[in-house]
């Protein structure tokens, strides 16, 4: 089980160093062949954790007002009619819902959700299952930002 909770702090350590480089001058940019930026990156690791995680396990979600709109599933910055959150605030909610996650989740892993979640054909039983599957999710997130870095660099 340990293990488990060493890849989550793995996969965030990872994705806020990737974030490092995030400004607010680059954050925004949509490079061709890319649907979204990286400061939508950000948000939807953050939005999709409370909820896949956080919400599936029966837990309060903790967001500030107006996140799911921005960032949710088929969200898109082409659509924001608001000002999002700034880079900075991002990077320190990711930081703080670590803490929340070890605190809350240490040593529930084992246990089993009210209701099943269904990711395509998958079906998860467990608040361990949840974190894998978040893990999953976020890590395919830190690919996209790796790639819009890469997108974003290569157009300058």
């Amino acid at each position: 089980m340990d293990s488990i909770l060493k890849q989550m702090d793995m996969t965030r350590t990872f994705l806020l160093m990737g974030a490092e480089e995030i400004t607010e001058e680059n954050a925004d940019i949509i490079p061709k062949g890319f649907s979204n930026s990286l400061r939508w990156q950000l948000g939807h690791v953050l939005v999709s954790f409370e909820y896949i995680v956080f919400h599936m396990a029966g837990e309060e979600v903790k967001l500030p007002e107006g996140y799911g709109e921005l960032f949710t599933r088929g969200t898109s910055p082409k659509d924001w009619t608001v000002d999002p959150p700034n880079v900075a605030e991002l990077k320190e909610l990711l930081t703080e819902q670590m803490g929340r996650f070890k605190d809350t989740f240490g040593s529930r892993l084992d246990e089993t959700i009210e209701e099943t979640f269904k990711a395509g054909p998958v079906e998860l039983n467990t608040v361990g299952e949840l974190i894998l599957f978040a893990l999953f999710h976020e890590s395919e997130h830190g690919g996209c930002i790796k790639g819009l870095h890469r997108a974003i660099k290569g157009a300058n």
